[in-house]
């Protein structure tokens, strides 16, 4: 088992992080979570001069990695936002993009469940013309569906749901990127 610290950029990717740790999802490939995962409540936080106390927080937990989880959001390119962010010499770090939420928008057999059937697949997940929390919320009304909530509730919602980020990475490449790291990781590598 590889020792792995999580650092994430908000209280939705911490949730979904625990949800994966809780669910044994993690062991599955061969990783132990060690620590709380460091919730840096947005990703405005997520810069060097930052970053080094996050670490901090979870090297006290002797991980061989440390995983950063974030949005790419108004970051024009992964390069950027990589730049933006700054990393460590055992940091993996991995953008959704856009937000964390295109990947529950990438997974279809949620999305119709949330549709209750009358959405069976949102094209292109990655690319919504709003954020993708914004979009379910659009697709709710259209729908006459009772809206997301909050986005915690929302996402303790999709994961209550059955949402499968391998699944959801079928559609979304920044989900599979981040199923790539996590079983890279596992297995001894990046």
């Amino acid at each position: 088992m590889v020792r792995v610290a999580f650092v994430v950029e908000g209280k939705v990717e911490r949730i979904f992080i625990d949800h994966l740790k809780e669910s044994g999802w993690f062991v599955r490939y061969g990783i132990e979570k060690v620590g709380p995962t460091i919730d840096a409540k947005g990703g405005g936080n997520l810069c060097p001069e930052n970053l080094e106390d996050y670490i901090a927080q979870v090297r006290v937990f002797d991980p061989e990695k440390i995983v950063i989880l974030t949005d790419q959001e108004c970051d024009p390119c992964v390069e950027k936002a990589k730049e933006r962010i700054g990393d460590c010499d055992i940091c993996t770090v991995v953008l959704a993009k856009q937000t964390i939420e295109s990947w529950f928008l990438a997974d279809d057999r949620l999305v119709g469940d949330l549709s209750e059937g009358r959405c069976s697949r949102y094209e292109d997940p990655e690319r919504t013309s709003r954020k993708p929390y914004e979009t379910f919320k659009v697709l709710a009304k259209r729908l006459k569906l009772r809206g997301p909530g909050s986005k915690s509730l929302f996402v303790k919602k999709v994961l209550k749901r059955g949402f499968d980020v391998e699944r959801a990475a079928l559609r979304a490449p920044s989900a599979a990127y981040f199923v790539q790291k996590i079983k890279a990781i596992g297995e001894g590598g990046v």
